[in-house]
């Protein structure tokens, strides 16, 4: 007996109604099931046949699943069908399992050399493994790496047991597993470097910074040390794949810039505040300083010395200084403006920087600062791209809004006229939001996507709902290009008027056809008997004539819910005069006998 129970509640909350479904056929042939207790937790492993043998593990703590992995192609985010064949196992069959001895007994009975002898055994099978024995924390003394820090670096005093961080991400930088120069695209099912050694560290580097935010000396020193390790790694690596988008080494490089930044914000001793200083620097050059980031670390910046920001941002308008390309000088503008934002510039610094950037709504945001609006409105015509909800708020922060909405009547785009209703509508200018509304309705094409929207927005600022649904029914109904049957029966189902509905189809051969299965169907149900009756029955000859089990489902439920309306003996009247007139189809007449019609 294992003695352990798992309810299928909480397996389908995990892996979700449609792996569970696909996971069923595999849960018999799974074998190698255990069970082994870690603390609180259990974890379960077995294995998966199909084109293969798959590992899958799985961990559950206090009766729910905390994670798993498996080893098929799709199983690394722990929900694929095998993980749920392994979870129904579990559910119904929980005496399947062998169980194992607690990990930590089986670790503690383990001497030194008898250890030694499992992990060299472990990593024949697994060389890949030595990434995990390599980067964990030595207690005893610093991990010295293979690559040597430059002399501009800061060495690690070797005090303090977190001391040999920066050694460690070195290491984890050197063994990342990178493909061939000439087959790593993307489009060779490449995920890109695997950081999942490195990710654990970051969290390191953070109790190491706070341990040096105190004034630890060993620890600023490390701290300063760790955080050169993690950003020349990235340079490095980017270096090694210059078609690495940089976004791929932000959840590695954000972090680290932010623990510098924390640091120069903090008295440092004279060698290590130049060595910091020069790093940030260093970065911003190799790395770049991406709009993403920077954004979240301008209040961080700003706590820099004045002397430091001072020089960062004269080091970065070098860099964009000496830049040849447009994009490049872009890319340094928008850090420049940035950093620069933080300080006391000019109104006409401010634009010349924005427009540096190349980016509009920069632009726009400087122009609105220098007092002009106009100026603004006219680069918003030049790029309709820049959608106004975006920079509404831009306009309003400026006492401007009355050229943007000025600017709004003129650009008649859809999204331009949706911002100007809904602005109108909020400041409670009904009158003026019924008129955007109706016009919008009056021009755009009855069948156009945004029709359905229009339609509500027009009901909710309506004075008179009627008269400006006739008006639009007329409208429509007299258009050059013929009535627009489809939107106009939509619109008088919707308004509970099925029976004008019908007329409009008044000697149309084909209704169904025009309308659709769905929407002929939703008129038929809403339609007196007399009137249903043959459009019901022209719905379920469409649904047969796909020739599907599907179909014929749907096409018994079409009777089976029309009964009510039309009546029993008639709905079965119907059935029958289908299986008349489609006599070999032995599917059709079980579903109409499963929905009692036969």
């Amino acid at each position: 007996m294992t003695g352990f129970t798992l309810q299928k509640a909480a397996a389908l909350s995990y892996v979700g109604e449609r792996e569970w479904h696909r996971g069923q056929p595999y849960v018999s042939s799974l074998t190698g099931l255990s069970v082994q207790p870690d603390g609180p937790a259990i974890t379960l492993r077995g294995s998966a046949h199909g084109q293969e043998r798959y590992s899958v593990t799985i961990t559950i703590d206090r009766g729910q699943v905390q994670d798993a992995v498996c080893s098929c192609p799709v199983g690394g985010d722990g929900r694929c069908k095998h993980v749920a064949a392994l979870l129904a196992r579990a559910v119904t069959s929980p005496d399947d399992f062998r169980e194992l001895p607690p990990l930590d007994a089986t670790l503690d009975a383990l001497d030194a050399p008898a250890l030694r002898a499992v992990i060299r055994r472990m990593l024949s099978r697994e060389p890949d493994l030595l990434s995990v024995l390599l980067t964990q924390p030595n207690t005893q003394s610093s991990t010295q790496s293979s690559t040597q820090p430059t002399t501009a670096q800061v060495q690690p005093d070797g005090a303090g047991p977190t001391s040999d961080l920066p050694g460690r991400i070195r290491v984890a930088f050197d063994l990342l597993d990178l493909p061939d120069e000439d087959h790593w695209h993307w489009e060779n099912d490449w995920d890109g470097p695997d950081f999942s050694e490195l990710t654990p560290m970051l969290e390191e580097l953070r109790e190491l910074v706070a341990a040096a935010l105190t004034g630890h000396h060993a620890a600023q020193r490390s701290a300063l040390a760790a955080i050169q390790a993690t950003l020349d790694g990235c340079h490095d690596l980017n270096a090694q794949q210059p078609d690495l988008a940089l976004d791929d080494l932000f959840t590695l490089v954000e972090p680290a810039r932010a623990a510098l930044l924390s640091l120069l914000a903090r008295p440092l001793p004279a060698e290590l505040q130049g060595a910091a200083l020069g790093t940030l620097h260093e970065s911003v050059a190799n790395l770049g300083w991406p709009d993403h980031e920077i954004d979240g670390q301008l209040d961080l910046f700003t706590e820099l010395p004045a002397e430091d920001r001072a020089l960062t941002v004269a080091f970065v308008r070098g860099l964009h200084d000496s830049e040849a390309g447009t994009y490049a000088r872009q890319r340094r503008a928008r850090t420049l403006y940035a950093l620069a934002s933080t300080g006391d510039l000019s109104a006409h610094e401010n634009l010349a920087l924005a427009r540096a950037t190349g980016d509009s709504f920069m632009i726009t945001a400087a122009l609105l600062d220098s007092g002009q609006p106009e100026e603004a409105t006219a680069l918003l015509a030049e790029h309709p791209e820049l959608s106004l909800s975006v920079v509404a708020g831009l306009f309003q922060d400026t006492g401007a809004l009355a050229h943007l909405e000025a600017f709004a009547r003129t650009r008649l785009d859809p999204w331009a006229r949706r911002w100007l209703f809904t602005h109108l509508n909020e400041q409670n200018r009904r009158a003026e939001a019924h008129t955007v509304a109706r016009d919008a309705l009056m021009e755009l094409p009855p069948a156009h996507a945004d029709t359905p929207f229009w339609i509500t927005q027009l009901k909710t600022v309506s004075p008179d709902w009627p008269a400006d649904r006739e008006t639009l029914i007329t409208h429509w109904a007299a258009r050059p290009d013929g009535p627009h049957l489809l939107p106009l029966v939509r619109l008088l189902l919707r308004e509970q008027q099925p029976e004008r509905a019908a007329q409009l189809l008044h000697g149309v051969p084909d209704p169904v056809g025009v309308l659709g299965l769905d929407l002929a169907r939703q008129l038929a149900l809403q339609l007196p008997a007399e009137q249903a009756l043959a459009l019901i029955i022209q719905v379920a000859a469409a649904h047969i004539a796909g020739r599907s089990r599907a179909h014929y489902q749907s096409a018994a439920r079409t009777l089976r819910d029309a009964a009510p309306i039309i009546g029993r003996a008639e709905a079965q009247s119907a059935a029958r005069l289908l299986t008349q007139e489609y006599p070999t189809l032995r599917a059709l007449k079980e579903e109409l006998q499963a929905a009692q019609l036969l």
